[in-house]
């Protein structure tokens, strides 16, 4: 009979697995804590480095036990080996697979959306919010939120949530870039007819010299347009706020009176989609301005 000259492993060696799988089942949990803490695969892999070192621990403990008590179980630490050597490779796939998506744009942070939606569902302006993505940077997110305003909103107005958003999302736990854009629901605009609209459509310039010039060949109580604003709406849409000043002898209902006409002939423009018509009422033009609106929406 063949006689086995492998020596039987000793009870330090079953201690010693048994310290181990404490040991780095403690270090797992600590690590994974700081890597999720700062969005860090790398650290997160680390910590798993940590989880499989417990597993085999488990493993080894097992085989030790088996090889020292139970005969004819001497090949029980190989077998453990090679399980050993299956989990890590698991592991090790789970997170090249979550590398790979991060460096595709293809990961999400189902978290972070969330939070950034709540984000901007809250702002005062904004009355829906139709798209976040959030691509991961490494330890970092940069954020992309498109939001609906309400319709009568200038581009100004648009701006200013977009800026307003973009600072309080910047100011997120591993949030470093942050691209807002704040539109119009009231229109939607074929792609096709903005490539058009650009190389077809008037100046602001050009707008404003043709109010001005409707406004006093067409209207002899105005005595000077003061000033014309022009807002562009959805790229395509053209609206205009014009203050005027009339003749000391027109009265206050002619005067609105004539705003109310003075609107309704520079919207059947076909360039203009909305007039805004303000009454200057002040004599002196040195005197400080007290725009009055027109009663006319």
């Amino acid at each position: 009979s063949v006689v086995s000259t492998t020596p039987l492993p000793k009870f330090p060696a079953l201690l010693m697995a048994a310290v181990s799988i404490f040991s780095k089942e403690w270090l797992f949990r600590i690590t994974k804590n700081v890597g999720e803490k700062i969005n860090s695969q790398v650290v997160i892999a680390n910590a798993w480095h940590h989880r499989s070192d417990a597993y085999s621990s488990i493993l080894a403990l097992a085989s030790i036990g088996m090889a020292m008590y139970i005969p004819g179980f001497l090949a029980a630490d190989a077998a453990a080996g090679i399980l050993v050597a299956a989990m890590i490779c698991m592991t090790g796939a789970e997170i090249m697979g979550e590398s790979i998506k991060q460096l595709t744009d293809t990961s999400s942070n189902e978290e972070l959306v969330e939070k950034v939606t709540n984000i901007a569902s809250q702002q005062e302006d904004v009355q829906e919010v139709t798209r976040v993505r959030a691509r991961q940077v490494g330890s970092s997110a940069m954020i992309d939120v498109e939001v609906c305003m309400k319709d009568d909103l200038s581009s100004s107005a648009a701006r200013a949530i977009e800026e307003r958003l973009k600072a309080e999302l910047l100011q997120q736990d591993g949030v470093m870039a942050a691209e807002v854009k704040a539109k119009s629901p009231g229109v939607v605009v074929c792609p096709a007819l903005l490539k058009v609209a650009s190389i077809s459509q008037p100046t602001a310039a050009q707008v404003e010299s043709c109010v001005r010039e409707e406004i006093l060949e067409n209207h002899p109580d105005v005595k000077t347009v003061e000033g014309v604003t022009v807002y562009y709406q959805d790229t395509v849409l053209i609206n205009v706020d014009v203050d005027i000043r009339v003749h000391p002898n027109v009265s206050i209902a002619k005067a609105n009176a004539l705003a109310e006409a003075i609107r309704d002939s520079l919207q059947v423009s076909s360039q203009i989609n909305k007039a805004s018509i303000f009454l200057d009422l002040n004599e002196n033009s040195s005197a400080p301005t007290a725009s009055v609106p027109t009663v006319a929406p």
